[in-house]
């Protein structure tokens, strides 16, 4: 069953927000002017600040209600919050996009404006929750990893009356969609990522590879040693962690924020997106009341979330070479059934950070696909 699902917070959680945020009490910060140690004081301050007394999640919201906000309720017994931008045209081409952590559907919300008015074809855009993100219920039981997800997926799909159709992610969302390929393959016409996983084959894994792609590697390497230990706390002990990060906002948002600073394409004290879009994000994360949920994901997939099984989906991989996991192109070959492969300037929030060039990516793979 779907139904129409208006987003409106209460004023009474802005403003209680808004009071956690001025009664925020602070750590030092010593050494930390590049972020060595994780989200800097100073920077985290101001971006606090601008959040309490700057920032409208009215816009937010409505943002999404207009877009077309629903619930879908699976066979699972769980809701499913999504946003459906339905083409006008019947016989539209639908892409059914996923998100990651610390991500939200609200990354889509570029790109769908985008290909909904597309000159080249009619697209009818599919951005759903995933189950203890945003909106979606929250999972009781366990099970609910990334396999799991594409069934409910695909339910959601057909639902719609899409019987055919694209499927795109990075991220978790790379997980889901690959799933999705493998266990679908009748109605997943082609698969669409933008962090592509793959490791090396047994045999000969540097016959073939390029130096660039050797230095594109580099990143992966970076990231296990600088990077990995969120992975590691919220597959392992994600409860834990959920307790402070649900209570506070500061809390949450240099956990969050962090990672829109350092998996992107530049050194400066930037993120990746406007602050707004940033805090947008988050403050999904925090009105929804879903960050401790949405750690358990990491629990479930464990080290993975992955199946290496090879595929037959015409797959396309667009790498933006400052994300955390680029592998060489022979190595993808060995589970993916490549027609497309491009490089491009970027990180790891693609659709967030270049909605344009990753919908351009997507046009040129539908040239390819047999629709």
């Amino acid at each position: 069953m779907i139904k129409k699902y208006n987003i409106n917070i209460p004023e009474s959680e802005i403003n209680d927000l808004k009071d956690r945020i001025n009664n925020t009490r602070w750590p030092n910060d010593p050494f930390n002017e590049d972020w060595v140690n994780g989200t800097n004081k100073d920077f985290l301050k101001d971006f606090l600040n601008y959040w309490a007394n700057d920032y409208d999640w009215r816009k937010a919201e409505s943002k999404i209600n207009e877009l077309g906000s629903y619930i879908f309720k699976s066979k699972e017994n769980i809701d499913i919050h999504f946003i459906h931008a339905r083409s006008e045209v019947s016989e539209s081409i639908p892409i059914l996009f996923t998100h990651g952590w610390p991500g939200s559907i609200q990354e889509f919300l570029k790109i769908t404006k985008i290909l909904s008015n597309s000159t080249k074809y009619n697209f009818s855009i599919v951005c759903p929750s995933i189950p203890g993100f945003g909106f979606s219920g929250k999972p009781e039981k366990k099970g609910f990893n990334s396999e799991k997800i594409a069934h409910i997926w695909h339910e959601l799909m057909l639902e719609l009356g899409y019987k055919k159709y694209i499927v795109q992610g990075g991220d978790w969302g790379a997980t889901i969609s690959k799933w999705i390929a493998e266990l679908y393959p009748d109605s997943c016409i082609g698969l669409h990522l933008n962090l592509v996983i793959a490791y090396p084959p047994e045999k000969d894994p540097f016959e073939g590879v390029s130096e660039k792609e050797l230095k594109l590697l580099e990143n992966y390497e970076k990231y296990k040693t600088q990077g990995f230990g969120y992975y590691e706390i919220q597959k392992t002990k994600p409860q834990s962690l959920g307790y402070g990060l649900t209570d506070s906002p500061a809390g949450l948002a240099g956990w969050i924020v962090e990672k829109y600073f350092g998996w992107f394409n530049d050194n400066d004290n930037n993120l990746v997106a406007t602050t707004d879009e940033v805090l947008s994000i988050i403050s999904l994360y925090w009105f929804s009341n879903s960050i401790n949920s949405s750690l358990k994901l990491y629990k479930e997939n464990g080290d993975f979330g992955f199946s290496f099984n090879k595929i037959s989906v015409p797959t396309a991989g667009a790498i933006f070479k400052k994300d955390i996991m680029i592998p060489p192109k022979k190595w993808a070959e060995e589970i993916y059934n490549l027609i497309q492969w491009n490089v491009y300037d970027g990180g790891h929030f693609a659709a967030l950070e270049k909605p344009e060039i990753l919908a351009k990516d997507l046009e040129d793979f539908v040239d390819k696909l047999e629709i």
